[in-house]
C-alpha cells in the first residue's frame, strides 16, 4: 500500500485512493487510522475504517495508548459534568438578577445588578458639626399594617416553562396584593426578601446576599465621602449594614434539607447578631409512608407524626418557628374561567362594574365522579393514591349500567344506580399543567358533582385540592395533618378516612344534593377568599411568628 501523506500535513487523495486521516507520518508509536474511498465495484458499500498499527508497535506504545483510553474513560465524564454544572451555574446567577461571569475556578458574581439611582439608604443627618456627625440610616418598616417592598429571589425562573410556585405564589402573589409591592432593586433597605429554594440554589442565594451587603455598605460609605468625611473617619464610625427579613418560602415535597444551615449563613452574609430568617415549608411530619391500602376498611396509616420545631436545637438561627405552606387557587386558573365565563366571582367587582356575578354551584354537572389519577399514575410515589384509583375504578364497574353492586357483608346485589366516572388526569399534568391552564381539565372539573383527591405516599397537600374547590365541586380528600385554614370536615369539604368511608359517603352525596350543594358553596367560597395566592403570602409575612406552625 502506498502512503499518500506528507509529514506534519493531513494527506490528500483522489476518489480511488487512501486518505491517512491521523495528520502525521506513520511512525513507531502513532497506528495509521485508514479511510478508504474506493469506489471500485469490489469496494464495500460503505467507506471502512480500520486501524493499522506499525509492524515495530513496541509494548510501551500499548501501555501508552491503554493509559491515554483510561485516563479518557475517567475524566471524560468529569469535564462534561464540569461543563453542565457550570453552566447550570451561570443560568441561577442570572436567574438572581445577576450580570455573572463564572471562571474555572468557580468564582461567582464578577459584576453585580445596579443599584437604583435613587437614594434609598436615607438621609446623612449632621448635628454639632462634621467631627460629631450621627448618621441615621433608613431600616426595614416593621409596622404590619404598612404596604411592604418586596423582592423576589430569583427574579425570573430557570426555566420559564417551570416557574410554578414562583410564578403562581410568589410573583403573582406580591403583584395583586393590596399590602405588598415588589422592587427589582436588591438594595433598597426597606425590602424583605422572598427565597424560592426549588429554583435557585441555596449557595448562590448566600454569594447574592454577601453581595448585596457589601454594596449597601459601600454605598453607605460614599454617602459619607460625599459628606467630606476622609476614609479615616468613616472607618472609626464602624458602620454596619442593617439586616433585613428573608423568608424561605419552601414548596419542596420533602422540604428543603438546609433550612437552619441556610439560615445560620445568611446571619453571617449580613453580619447579623440576630436571627433574620423566617421558613414557610410544607414539610412539616416526619415517617409518613402510605401503601396500597390493604382492605376497604383499614383506616389510612401511617400518617405521620408532627415534627416539634417549636424545640429544634437549631431554632436559635430562625426568627420564630416554620410556618405551614399550603398550596393556593392559581390566578391563571381564576382569570382563565371568568373569561370562559364571562363575568366575575366577586359581587363587589360585579356591583362596580357591571359584569356577571358567576355562581359555579348550580351549574349541570352531569359526571358523578372524578379523581385525576389513573390506576399506576405514579407507582414510585403513589401506591395510596394508585389503590384508591383501584378502589373507584372497581367501584364504576360495580354500578355500571346493569351491573351488579357488592356491599359490606360482601352479597352482591343488583345495582338501582349508574355512576358515571372519569378516572384520568385529563389535559396535560406535570409541569404543562402545573404552568398553564388546561381547559380539558377545567372543563372536567366544571361538570363533575364529587372531586376525589389523594395525596402521595410521603407527603401531603398538592393544586388539585385547591383547583377543585375553586371549580365549585364538592370535594373530598383523604387525612391530612391539618386542613387549609378555614376549611372543615363536613362544613366545606368531606374527609374519608378508608376506602369503605369514600365509598360510603360518595353514594350519600350523590343521594343527598342538597347537602352536597351546600358543601361545595361553602368550600368555593373559602377558596376564593382565603386562599388566592396573595392570601397565603400575606399570612406568612404579617402572621404571629410565636406560635408553632401557625397558619
Amino acid at each position: 500500500m502506498t502512503d499518500h501523506h506528507q509529514n506534519g500535513t493531513r494527506g490528500a487523495s483522489t476518489a480511488s485512493g487512501m486518505i491517512m486521516a491521523n495528520g502525521a507520518s506513520g511512525s513507531e508509536e502513532d497506528p495509521q487510522l485508514v479511510v478508504s474511498l474506493d469506489s471500485t465495484p469490489n469496494a464495500s458499500a460503505s467507506a471502512a475504517l480500520r486501524r493499522e498499527p506499525s509492524t515495530s508497535t513496541s509494548m510501551g506504545s500499548r501501555k501508552r495508548r491503554r493509559g491515554e483510553r483510561a485516563f479518557l474513560i475517567v475524566f471524560a465524564p468529569i469535564c462534561v459534568a464540569s461543563f453542565f454544572a457550570a453552566r447550570s451555574f451561570g443560568r441561577q446567577l442570572r436567574a438572581a438578577g445577576y450580570a455573572a461571569s463564572v471562571d474555572s475556578t468557580y468564582n461567582a458574581l464578577v459584576s453585580m445588578m445596579p443599584a437604583s439611582s435613587e437614594d434609598l439608604f436615607g438621609t446623612v443627618t449632621a448635628s454639632n458639626g462634621p467631627s460629631l456627625m450621627n448618621y441615621t440610616i433608613t431600616q426595614g418598616i416593621a409596622n404590619s399594617s404598612a404596604i411592604r417592598k418586596v423582592y423576589i429571589l430569583p427574579q425570573v425562573a430557570p426555566n420559564p416553562l417551570a416557574a410554578g410556585e414562583l410564578k403562581h405564589f410568589m410573583q403573582d402573589a406580591v403583584t395583586r396584593s393590596s399590602r405588598l409591592v415588589e422592587t427589582h432593586d436588591r438594595l433598597d433597605p426597606e425590602a424583605l426578601w422572598l427565597y424560592d429554594p426549588i429554583r435557585l440554589n441555596w449557595n448562590v442565594a448566600v454569594e447574592v446576599v454577601k453581595n448585596t451587603t457589601h454594596d449597601r455598605l459601600e454605598h453607605i460609605r460614599q454617602q459619607m465621602r460625599n459628606t467630606g468625611l476622609d476614609e479615616a473617619a468613616i472607618s472609626e464610625r464602624g458602620i454596619k449594614v442593617p439586616p433585613w427579613e428573608f423568608y424561605i418560602i419552601d414548596y419542596n415535597d420533602d422540604g428543603f434539607s438546609f433550612i437552619f444551615k441556610l439560615a445560620k449563613e445568611i446571619m453571617e452574609a449580613m453580619g447579623s447578631d440576630v436571627p433574620v430568617v423566617r421558613a414557610a415549608t410544607r414539610k412539616h411530619t416526619n415517617n409518613r409512608g402510605l401503601d396500597v391500602p390493604k382492605n376497604e376498611t383499614t383506616p389510612f396509616a401511617p400518617l405521620g407524626e408532627a415534627i416539634d420545631y417549636a424545640n429544634h436545637k437549631q431554632l436559635r438561627y430562625l426568627y420564630g418557628v416554620p410556618r405551614i405552606l399550603r398550596y393556593g387557587v392559581r390566578s391563571d386558573l381564576v382569570d382563565f374561567m371568568e373569561k370562559e365565563y364571562d363575568g366575575t366571582f366577586y359581587e363587589a367587582v360585579a356591583n362596580a362594574t357591571g359584569r356577571k356575578l358567576i355562581d359555579l354551584i348550580p351549574r349541570d354537572r352531569p359526571t358523578d365522579v372524578f379523581h385525576p389519577w389513573r390506576p399506576g399514575t405514579d407507582l414510585q410515589h403513589g401506591k395510596h393514591r394508585t389503590g384508591i384509583a383501584q378502589m373507584l375504578h372497581t367501584m364504576e364497574y360495580e354500578y355500571a349500567e346493569n351491573g351488579t353492586r357488592r356491599g359490606l357483608d360482601g352479597n352482591y346485589t343488583r345495582s338501582e344506580r349508574k355512576l358515571t366516572m372519569i378516572l384520568s388526569p385529563m389535559g396535560r399534568r406535570s409541569r404543562p399543567g402545573r404552568n398553564s391552564v388546561q381547559k380539558e381539565y377545567v372543563d372536567t372539573l366544571t361538570s363533575t358533582k364529587i372531586v376525589v383527591t389523594s395525596q402521595r405516599d410521603r407527603w401531603e397537600d398538592h393544586y388539585r385540592l385547591m383547583e377543585a374547590l375553586a371549580t365549585g365541586a364538592l370535594v373530598m380528600t383523604d387525612p391530612m395533618s391539618s386542613l387549609p385554614r378555614y376549611l372543615e370536615d363536613g362544613e366545606s369539604l368531606v374527609v374519608y378516612h378508608s376506602l369503605s368511608e369514600l365509598k360510603e359517603k360518595l353514594l350519600h352525596y350523590l343521594d343527598h344534593d342538597d347537602e352536597r350543594l351546600a358543601i361545595a358553596r361553602k368550600g368555593h367560597w373559602i377558596a376564593m377568599n382565603h386562599h388566592r395566592s396573595w392570601h397565603g403570602l400575606e399570612r406568612i409575612i404579617f402572621g404571629d411568628w410565636t406560635k408553632p406552625m401557625g397558619r
